[in-house]
């Protein structure tokens, strides 16, 4: 693999693990707000948004060759 092939993997792969570490973050403030919600509507609009996060984690994660995070509710 050239040098330039190489730095640019690596780039890739620290850029993907950031952008999993703050989806990670995002996914526990939301989870926290949800725990305090009892309107119906929000809390499936949450639910919504937290199945969206997990999804790019999981993406962000296997381009960066972070190991999958549980997929706890």
């Amino acid at each position: 693999m050239t040098d330039v092939r190489r730095y640019t993997d690596l780039r890739l792969a620290q850029s993907s693990r950031v952008h999993a570490r703050l989806i990670e973050r995002f996914i526990e403030v939301t989870e926290s707000e949800l725990a305090g919600q009892s309107d119906p509507f929000v809390r499936e609009s949450l639910l919504d948004l937290l199945s969206t996060m997990r999804d790019d984690r999981r993406c962000y994660g296997m381009i960066g060759g972070v190991m999958a995070v549980s997929e706890a509710a």
